[in-house]
């Protein structure tokens, strides 16, 4: 999308530096010249995909706390995307913190010892509808993992 906006703003530029190449070629070349390198060097400084701060939260691979891992993942990962805060939260869904009760309250959400039948994670899979939607950054594969083995391990609010 952003580099869709470079070239409509270059196209108006350049019909603006037609007018100019008239007047003075030498100030028309080196207008080109740098228009073009601001160009190809925002090209590859873009980037089409939001920064994500959930990257840096990892899972253990056993005793999955949901205060100090799946609490703050879903905060920054669902809550501050706007989607599940608020009182109009997607769902009926609001996962901002604190959200345990939030999730524990949804009938089939979480279903404890049993991650495989919990929509929770047939949605963060993909099985059901994916969650986060695709235009948005998805869950590592470690953080999956991790969600699902928190509600293997009882879903606790640790």
């Amino acid at each position: 999308m952003r580099h869709l906006r470079v070239f409509n703003n270059l196209s108006l530029t350049m019909k603006h530096l037609k007018n100019i190449s008239t007047i003075n070629p030498k100030i028309y070349r080196t207008t080109c010249f740098s228009l073009f390198t601001f160009v190809i060097l925002s090209l590859f400084a873009c980037k089409d995909t939001q920064d994500d701060p959930t990257k840096d939260i990892i899972f253990p691979d056993d005793n999955v706390s949901f205060s100090n891992h799946v609490g703050p993942l879903f905060q920054q990962k669902c809550a501050s995307a706007l989607c599940h805060s608020g009182p109009n939260a997607e769902a009926g869904l609001n996962l901002e913190y604190p959200s345990y009760q939030a999730l524990m309250k949804q009938a089939g959400l979480v279903v404890p010892h049993d991650g495989t039948h919990s929509t929770l994670i047939q949605h963060l899979e993909g099985a059901l509808s994916l969650m986060p939607p695709p235009e948005f950054p998805q869950l590592t594969q470690n953080q999956k993992k991790g969600v699902k083995k928190w509600i293997d391990e009882g879903a606790q609010n640790n």
